[in-house]
C-alpha cells in the first residue's frame, strides 16, 4: 500500500523476558509471579497494556495466562488502545463484482479480490492466506443425512453456486438456491470454516429476497436480515447465530413505495440499510431511498436522500454527527450529510478531493472523474476512484481526523463495477475474544 503521508505507527517489539526454566519454578514463583499479579489490579494491567507499540505486541502479552488474556479482550481497552494510534483499521482488501445485464441472486456475479497491503504483519499475513473468493466453502452439510441427500446435496451445488451477498467483520454471508428454500452461509475465509443454515421459509416470502449481515465483533456472533421488497412494502425476518435455535423471527413490515431496485444490505455501526437505486429502473419516479434497519431497536425508517439521484453515497454511524450519516460524493467533493435539530438533512462536512495532490492527479493524469464511497470505519472513510474507460481504479483511505490518506490499485483487465464487499479484519484477533479466556 502507498502512502502519501506517513501514519508513524511505531514498528519496535521488544519482548518481555520469559520466565525461569524447570527445577525451582516453585520457588521463581512465590518470589517474582505472585507479588507482581498482587500489586497489578486490572486497572493498572489495563494501563500498561494500553502502552504497548503494536497489536503484535498486545496479542502477544495476551497468551500470557487467563487474566491477561480477559483484560486485553476487553471491548473498552481495545477501543482505547486503537484510539490513541494513528493507524489504518484493518482492511484485508476489497472484493469486487462485475455488473452484468441481471441483478443477484439471478446471477452468479464474477468476483476478484484487490488486496490492501499492510504495515501490520497480521493484517497482511491474513489478506495473503484468506479465501476471499470461497473457492473452499463445504458445499454441504457431510454427515447431515443420509447419502441420497448427500448426493443431490451436490447435484445442487454444481447447478446453483454460492453467490456472495454481504460482508462484515470479517466475514462473508452466501448464498445458493434450494428446492424449497435458499441455502446459506456465513463464511470465515481466514479460518476456512462456514455456518451453513436454512434461509426463511417460501410460505412467507414469495419473492427473492436482499440480506444484510450483522457482526458482533464483541461477542463474536452474527445476525442476518432478510427483507423482500415487494408491491411496494418490505417484508423481513432476523437470523440470530446467538439463539442455537436456527429459527427466523418476524420482523415489522413498512411501506417503502416503488419501483425499489434493493441490492443487499450493508451493515454501518448501529444500522443496516438498502438503497433503492432508482436509476436502474426505467419506470422510475426520480427520488432516491434509502431503507434504515435501527439493529438495536429492529425499528425501520424510510429516507429519502437530499442529494440528486445517481450519486454514489453510502451511509455511516458517526457519534460525532450523532448518528446516521450520509456519505456521497459530487463532483469529487465528499458531503457528509446529517439530520438538524428540524429534521431536515443538511451538510455538516463536506471535503473537496481535489485538494489532495495525489487526487488531483488522478482526475488529470488517469482521467478518473468518478468517485465510489463504500464504507466509513471508525476516522477513515474508503473510495474507489474510477473511469469510465478504464478497467482499473484506485482505492482510498482517507483519515477524516489528520487529513492524511492512503492507496492502493485494482489492476484488472476487466471492469468491475457492480457491488463492492470491502473485507475488514475484526480489531481483536480471534484469540482475543472474551469467550476463549
Amino acid at each position: 500500500m502507498a502512502s502519501l503521508q506517513s501514519q508513524g505507527e511505531g514498528e519496535g517489539e521488544g519482548e518481555g523476558g520469559g520466565g525461569g526454566g524447570g527445577g525451582g519454578g516453585g520457588r521463581g514463583k512465590s518470589i517474582i509471579s505472585e507479588p507482581i499479579s498482587g500489586v497489578l489490579n486490572d486497572d493498572v494491567l489495563g494501563e500498561i497494556l494500553l502502552r504497548l507499540p503494536t497489536s503484535d505486541s498486545l496479542a502477544r502479552a495476551a497468551v500470557a495466562c487467563k487474566r491477561w488474556r480477559r483484560v486485553a479482550s476487553s471491548p473498552v481497552l481495545l477501543r482505547c488502545f486503537h484510539s490513541l494510534r494513528v493507524r489504518l483499521p484493518p482492511l484485508l482488501g476489497v472484493i469486487l463484482s462485475d455488473r452484468g445485464n441481471m441483478s443477484v441472486p439471478y446471477r452468479c456475479p464474477t468476483h476478484v479480490f484487490v488486496r490492501a497491503l499492510s504495515g501490520d504483519r497480521l493484517v497482511t499475513a491474513a489478506s495473503c492466506a484468506g479465501d476471499f473468493l470461497f473457492s473452499y466453502i463445504p458445499q454441504h452439510a457431510s454427515g447431515s443425512g443420509s447419502g441420497a441427500d448427500d448426493y443431490r446435496q451436490q447435484i445442487i451445488s454444481r447447478r446453483n453456486p454460492w453467490i456472495l451477498r454481504a460482508s462484515d467483520g470479517g466475514l462473508l454471508l452466501l448464498s445458493r438456491s434450494g428446492s424449497e428454500m435458499e441455502d446459506l452461509a456465513v463464511y470465515d475465509p481466514i479460518g476456512r470454516t462456514a455456518t451453513l443454515f436454512r434461509g426463511p421459509g417460501r410460505i412467507q416470502f414469495r419473492w427473492h429476497l436482499t440480506y444484510a449481515l450483522v457482526v458482533d465483533e464483541v461477542n463474536v456472533s452474527f445476525r442476518v436480515i432478510a427483507a423482500q421488497f415487494y408491491h411496494g412494502l418490505v417484508t423481513a425476518a432476523v437470523y440470530s447465530s446467538r439463539t442455537g435455535t436456527g429459527q427466523w423471527s418476524p420482523l415489522s413490515s413498512l411501506e417503502v413505495g416503488s419501483p425499489w431496485n434493493a441490492r443487499d444490505g450493508v451493515h454501518a455501526g448501529r444500522f443496516a440499510y438498502w438503497q433503492s437505486n432508482t436509476t436502474k429502473r426505467r419506470s422510475s419516479d426520480k427520488k432516491e431511498r434509502t431503507l434504515v434497519l435501527d439493529t438495536n431497536t429492529m425499528e425501520w425508517s424510510l429516507i429519502e436522500v437530499p442529494f440528486p439521484v445517481g450519486e454514489s453515497y453510502c451511509a455511516a454511524d458517526m457519534a460525532e454527527h450523532r448518528g446516521l450519516c450520509l456519505v456521497a460524493s459530487t463532483e469529487q467533493c465528499l458531503q457528509f450529510w446529517v439530520r438538524n435539530g428540524d429534521g431536515d438533512w443538511v451538510v455538516a462536512k463536506q471535503l473537496l478531493l481535489l485538494e489532495f495532490p495525489f487526487l488531483r492527479r488522478l482526475r488529470i493524469v488517469q482521467r478518473m472523474k468518478r468517485v465510489r464511497p463504500l464504507a466509513v470505519r471508525g476516522d477513515f472513510v474508503l473510495m474507489e476512484f474510477w473511469s469510465i474507460r478504464k478497467s482499473i481504479s484506485f482505492f482510498i483511505l482517507l483519515n477524516l481526523k489528520f487529513m492524511v490518506m492512503v492507496w492502493f490499485q485494482n489492476m484488472s483487465r476487466e471492469p468491475f463495477r457492480g457491488s463492492a464487499f470491502p473485507v475488514f479484519m475484526s480489531w481483536a484477533p480471534p484469540f482475543l475474544s472474551p469467550h476463549n479466556a
